[in-house]
């Protein structure tokens, strides 16, 4: 391929350097002067000389000068015969090139006649014609298999780009930047990259993506407005905020303070700020972009876990999903999606608007009775149908209850430690949940019930009543002790106020012995439904 092009060039060469040696060139020269001036060869005419010294001799009788510059002049053209054949062709293609030699060739002989008839300046194009025509028949045999490798070429980046493509929609950003290794810069490769530096921001990748737009520019400059996105990286990471080593915790999150670089993402969803945190990870609030959904998302950091214990935590997690997804109530968040990245798990569920019931679960901030009854009337149904599903919730608490003051909506949140109740895969001995509102049971690691669950929504309302619990200890073992070997407090004692018959009722969800509680959760929502009616009518009296 190559060497055709070096026989153009070394042409060229011994046609500049070498023209008075051949005589080819001075019978070019020879047969354009005859073409030009018409000069008859019959008999008795004048005779033209021979190419040679007689040639020159003779134009120097015709009155005829050949330029000192000419030299100069016959080697530009050369060149720039062969920078139009090796560069030219290439780039322009056969047909295009074919018609521009064509064209080439008449100017330089009309150029050539109209100097020797009105300036009677003989400039001799021997030397170009000769690396012209012969250069262009060479080049033609060469652009053969220059189209099929450029075609093949064309080929291999395109295939390169569709897999970078469909390895960028799987997740694997890396992977499709190695796809697009020595990939000539092309508007879809560009693009590409944009994309893969894009989603690299959104993954948390910033080293990375600062890298990928660094490799746009370098084949690119003012490629759309990565210059700007290169710039708000390093300006973020310069503040100290920005490029840190991928890690989550309980005190973590991914909420990122500057506009100018993408909103993180976990799976589809982009994440607008941080909810909460509980024990397994941090709660976002997030934005479905296919549908416009905003939905809460839920995290589970496998960092500081390892080996056989991260894959139980998975389990457990997926466990989760499940359990959760087989919900479907009013009162309870419905599961959308689950999935899992390099770092984290995650669960994206309905947002529910409002407030943690913890927010109303101090002394001066109490809701009216009538209320609470009812809030929790209506979360012992929901607890009611999970355990109709066989779920238990395990972690009923006033922080895992949303209610919405303005609509009244009630939701039941973080089935993180739910269990299914048949499940074969259930193991005793495991401690989950907020231990102030852990059924006894729950302690000792008993397999749990629903009545664990009437438990924890005993204590709740002791709290919401009164903005106490009915045990209280500096450690984790005083409270457990308590728990399981005290009487709790009753809650008379911090509420003189409370009704009776709402006493009772908080008396007999907290018994120790399960089989005192009420049988179900139905059961308990019926009492609160009935209580908060009586307390409504007295309120209304």
């Amino acid at each position: 391929m190559f060497s055709l092009r070096l026989v153009v060039v070394a042409l060229a060469l011994v046609a500049v350097f070498a023209s008075d040696r051949l005589p080819l060139i001075d019978h070019l020269d020879h047969a354009t002067f005859l073409t030009l001036r018409d000069v008859p060869d019959h008999a008795g005419a004048e005779t033209v000389p021979l190419p040679g010294h007689g040639f020159q001799s003779y134009l120097a009788s015709q009155d005829l000068h050949q330029p000192d510059w000419s030299i100069h002049l016959i080697r530009g053209l050369a060149v720039g015969a062969v920078l139009l054949l090796i560069v030219g062709m290439p780039a322009l293609g056969t047909g295009l090139s074919t018609l521009i030699v064509a064209l080439t060739l008449t100017g330089l002989v009309v150029a050539q006649a109209v100097l020797l008839l009105y300036r009677q300046t003989w400039i001799p194009m021997g030397t170009v014609l000769t690396v012209l025509v012969p250069g262009f028949v060479i080049m033609l045999f060469w652009m053969q298999p220059f189209r099929e490798i450029r075609s093949l070429r064309r080929n291999i980046r395109h295939a390169r780009c569709q897999l970078g493509r469909v390895l960028l929609q799987q997740g694997q950003p890396d992977d499709a930047l190695a796809a697009l290794a020595d990939c000539p810069p092309c508007q879809a490769s560009l693009d590409l990259q944009y994309d893969i530096a894009i989603q690299q921001e959104r993954k948390r990748q910033y080293d990375a993506a600062a890298d990928t737009y660094r490799q746009i520019l370098g084949q690119r400059k003012g490629f759309k407005d990565v210059g700007k996105r290169l710039q708000a990286l390093e300006k973020f990471s310069a503040a100290g905020t920005g490029p840190q080593p991928v890690t989550y915790d309980a005190t973590s999150t991914l909420v990122l303070p500057d506009t100018s670089v993408s909103k993180p993402t976990l799976g589809r969803y982009e994440i607008e700020r941080e909810l909460g945190r509980g024990a397994m990870g941090v709660v976002y609030l997030g934005q479905d972009p296919k549908i416009a959904r905003r939905v809460a998302i839920k995290t589970f950091s496998y960092a500081q876990f390892e080996g056989t214990e991260l894959n139980e935590l998975k389990s457990r997690f997926f466990r989760e999903a499940e359990a959760a997804g087989r919900l479907n109530h009013p009162a309870i968040v419905t599961v959308y999606d689950v999935g899992e990245e390099a770092d984290l798990a995650f669960i994206a569920m309905d947002y529910a608007e409002g407030r943690p019931l913890s927010a109303w679960g101090k002394p001066d901030r109490l809701l009216k009775l009538p209320v609470v009854l009812e809030v929790l009337a209506r979360v012992a149904e929901a607890l009611d149908y999970a355990h109709g599903q066989k779920i238990v919730h395990r972690d009923i608490k006033p922080g895992n209850i949303i209610y919405d003051a303005r609509s009244g909506d009630v939701k039941i949140t973080d089935f993180g430690i739910a269990k299914i109740a048949d499940d074969s895969r259930t193991r005793t001995g495991n401690v989950m949940g907020s231990p102030l509102y852990m059924s006894p049971e729950q302690l000792k690691g008993q397999r749990v019930t629903g009545r664990s669950d009437t438990y924890s929504l005993g204590v709740t309302l002791y709290k919401l009543v009164s903005g106490a619990t009915p045990f209280n200890a500096d450690t984790l073992a005083n409270l457990t002790y308590q728990i399981l070997n005290k009487r709790p407090r009753s809650v008379r004692e911090v509420n003189p106020d409370l009704p009776d018959g709402v006493v009772r009722l908080i008396n007999k969800a907290i018994q120790r012995d399960p089989a005192k509680r009420f049988a179900s959760a139905g059961a308990m929502a019926d009492a609160l439904r009935r209580a908060a009616a009586r307390e409504g009518s007295k309120e209304a009296t």
